[in-house]
């Protein structure tokens, strides 16, 4: 490529100063000889100014080389960047796993020692009207890693979100598990863009807690997707589209783009603060763990019919007090050769998906199930000892939703301290129920313990 067209097409992005074009130019052309003089003698009146930035032709030269030109490359034309770049992170490291390691749930983990999990997230300002952030995540919480097993009864895991791993086929491994682009400047409009792999404003909830909420189960959709946003006097809101991660068993096989559209109230205040706000998934199939449990029942990586989902979510605090509700349904019943409303009790018998491709046989008195899952916790704050601490009190309940391995109610007990700044350790108790036997679970109840150790930094 022509240096001289290098050089041009460098200085459109900002990688180089006018001074740099000056020289390339009296490279070529003599005229340009005085110009370059007056540059100097405008320098030696100005002592204040800085030298003049110089990328060296060899460095363009590589940029070239490597394909690079219009890719952000370090440059000492670049200063301070970490003045715009931010680096923040974590670790949670859960232990202990007391009680029943096999019940088979899904939202819980099961593993005896487990990062659950290890991030590293980077936002960058790259200028008034465009952010960026990424989460780069290491998790071995429970996963289903033996393929070979996956149709048989339908192995639960702790997130089928992780790696998008609907077809139950993911190892633990290193995860971009956030990556995306905003546009906008809420300083001067309320109105955003956002682009990118991002969790979706589908209800409200924690990223890897210690175990997942039914209602998170039903609720957590991560994916890539565009979506035009707004936060104003407390209202925020906005519409989403992506592709489903399965597709549909008609049409070319393609996977169908699904959206969702949002709206909520928040009221920030340590003495009375709250929220509330309510979506609408047009297809619940986006819901990671969802489209999971029905390739798990059915065996067929590939879905008969839409279902829509609905969410609605409030939260109140006031002092040291802290209230939250979640509840999360399809609002239309799934096809039966998608999902059947007691799971696999109402498949014939034999009819199990044991094997890759197997297709389910539900009775012909089977209908599709209209799965719902709702969920209440109340928690306290105290400082004792000059450590922060809290203990929480929470019940969970779910409906129709043994075919995606949720139990029908759970509570839950939970306690934590900070016991230096940034470093945190909890105990909680989960206490589950299953559906009856007739209903698609075994009628038992479990429990499961955890001791989790977190620190973050940035």
């Amino acid at each position: 490529m022509n240096l001289k067209l290098v050089v041009a097409s460098m200085s459109v992005l900002g990688l180089v100063t006018c001074p740099v074009l000056a020289v390339a130019h009296t490279k070529h052309k003599h005229k340009h000889h005085h110009e370059m003089q007056t540059a100097s003698h405008d320098y030696k009146d100005f002592k204040d100014m800085a030298p003049a930035c110089v990328i060296t032709t060899e460095m363009m030269m590589m940029d070239n080389m490597t394909q690079s030109l219009n890719r952000a490359m370090p440059n000492p034309c670049n200063p301070g960047w970490f003045n715009r770049v931010s680096l923040s992170g974590g670790i949670n490291v859960d232990i202990g796993k007391f009680g029943n390691r096999d019940s088979n749930y899904m939202g819980e983990n099961y593993q005896r020692f487990s990062l659950n999990d290890a991030y590293l997230n980077v936002s960058a300002n790259v200028n008034d009207w465009s952010k960026a952030f990424l989460s780069i995540d290491y998790m071995t919480a429970t996963t289903n890693e033996n393929p070979g097993t996956f149709n048989n009864r339908g192995a639960a895991e702790y997130s089928a979100a992780y790696a998008n791993n609907v077809n139950g086929s993911s190892t633990n491994a290193l995860q971009l598990e956030q990556a995306y682009i905003f546009v906008g400047s809420l300083d001067c409009s309320p109105f955003f863009l956002q682009l990118g792999k991002s969790f979706q404003d589908f209800s409200r909830y924690e990223i890897h807690p210690i175990t997942r909420s039914l209602t998170q189960v039903m609720s957590e959709t991560l994916a890539t997707s565009l979506k035009l946003g707004f936060i104003a006097s407390g209202f925020n809101g906005g519409v989403y589209v992506f592709d489903d991660p399965m597709s549909k068993t008609t049409g070319n096989g393609a996977h169908t783009t699904n959206y969702g559209v949002s709206l909520g109230y928040d009221m920030p205040n340590d003495q009375l603060g709250w929220d509330i706000g309510a979506a609408y998934l047009y297809n619940i199939i986006g819901v990671n763990d969802v489209a999971y449990e029905v390739v798990n029942f059915t065996g067929t990586n590939a879905y008969h019919t839409r279902v829509g989902g609905a969410a609605v979510y409030a939260d109140v605090n006031s002092g040291p007090f802290s209230l939250s509700a979640r509840y999360t349904a399809a609002v239309q019943r799934f096809n039966s050769m998608d999902l059947t409303k007691n799971g696999f009790a109402d498949l014939t018998a034999g009819s199990f998906a044991i094997g890759s491709g197997a297709q389910v046989t539900p009775m012909v008195s089977a209908s599709g199930a209209k799965p719902w899952a709702a969920g209440i916790t109340g928690a306290y704050g105290f400082n004792a000892w000059c450590k922060n601490q809290s203990i929480y009190l929470g019940y969970q309940a779910s409906r129709e939703a043994a075919g995606i391995n949720l139990p029908k109610s759970r509570w839950l007990a939970g306690y934590g301290l900070e016991m230096w700044k940034n470093t945190n350790f909890g105990l909680e108790w989960d206490h589950d129920m299953g559906y009856s036997a007739s209903r698609g679970g075994n009628g038992d109840s479990s429990n499961l313990v955890t001791i989790r150790t977190a620190v973050k930094f940035g």
